[in-house]
């Protein structure tokens, strides 16, 4: 597996090649009434690119016809387009979003008439993998060598778009480490994940078999029950709490006052909204507040923060909207979340 780093000032790519050996993931939490405490070694990473100065290797690893996935995480502002990207040398010089790298990639792809791929965009949007394939059609419009009628049917036709939805939560290394010694890139994981896809018909085979990966005819119910609860509560702490001084979701969950202003959150807005959808989420919101109290998790609240504008729009507004529908009054906390940012 190779690792396209694209965050600038980032030595993510350096890390993955300084060690061959892979990296730890430490398992802490409870599940099932039980404590979790656990490492696993991760040694499926080959090497690490940095597209900002080596995309023409980028590029080559793009081009191999073994090549059969490409995974993304750019989080919800990864899914957009810039006008930088407008310019001849789209294909020369690496593109500066994510969408117009893709193309770039594709396109080339296209040229060298390489097979098509199956793209998993991990990013939390509603239908992630249908908008990365709108906005990579249009960043190919924008461009006379790219916007190639037998190009734009061979996107769609030939390459597999999964939309789907990821769900765990992962954090930095706080606490001493079992394994004894420097692991810059391990990270600490809940033991909740789960990894849903809509279902095209297609091979799943695509992925590795895992209880955790659910293949499902319907993403939405699961999409919007997680979005709206999980990540809406996340980012409405990062505009409620952490200007007050939380720096962590423990921290919130810990103080009572705080937290019973996030339980009346959840319970008068949130909640009633996702009801008069015909959707009652009660054991889930249970269950998202027991893992927000995972007490071996520093969750930063700073961390949460980035992309926060483009997180409202996603997490919180949508909520706002159903409740002003079915109840035809104002959320008085779902507002105060909004403007504090406005």
């Amino acid at each position: 597996m190779t690792v396209v780093q694209s965050r600038l000032h980032s030595n993510g790519a350096e890390l993955i090649n300084r060690q061959p050996q892979g990296y730890q993931v430490w398992t802490r939490g409870k599940q099932d009434g039980t404590i979790v405490d656990q490492t696993t070694q991760v040694n499926s990473l080959d090497c690490g690119l940095d597209a900002n100065t080596q995309w023409a290797d980028v590029v080559k690893a793009g081009l191999s016809h073994d090549l059969q996935l490409i995974v993304s995480n750019t989080t919800e502002a990864g899914l957009s387009l810039s006008a930088n990207d407008d310019g001849s040398d789209l294909l020369s010089d690496c593109p500066e979003s994510y969408p117009a790298k893709l193309l770039s990639l594709l396109f080339q792809r296209y040229q060298a008439q390489c097979p098509g791929i199956t793209i998993l965009p991990l990013e939390l949007v509603e239908y992630n993998s249908n908008q990365l394939c709108s906005l990579v059609k249009q960043q190919a419009l924008t461009n006379s060598t790219t916007a190639v009628s037998s190009f734009i049917d061979w996107l769609e036709s030939e390459n597999r778009w999964l939309n789907n939805l990821v769900d765990r939560i992962v954090v930095g290394v706080s606490d001493p480490p079992p394994w004894g010694y420097e692991d810059p890139l391990a990270v600490v994981a809940e033991p909740y994940r789960m990894l849903a896809i809509q279902d095209d018909g297609g091979d799943r085979n695509i992925l590795p078999q895992h209880p955790m990966i659910l293949w499902t005819e319907n993403l939405q119910p699961l999409f919007i029950r997680k979005v709206r609860i999980l990540n809406g509560l996340h980012t409405a702490m990062v505009a409620h709490s952490l200007p007050r001084g939380f720096e962590t979701v423990l921290d919130v969950m810990r103080d009572a006052d705080e937290r019973n202003w996030f339980e009346e959150l959840l319970n008068e807005e949130i909640l009633p909204a996702l009801k008069a959808r015909n959707s009652d989420e009660q054991a889930f919101a249970a269950a998202v507040l027991e893992r927000f109290e995972n007490p071996f998790f520093q969750h930063r609240l700073a961390d949460i923060a980035n992309g926060h504008e483009k997180k409202l729009t996603t997490r919180i507004q949508p909520t706002i909207d159903d409740f002003r529908r079915a109840f035809g009054k104002e959320p008085a906390r779902l507002n105060e979340i909004v403007s504090a940012v406005l």
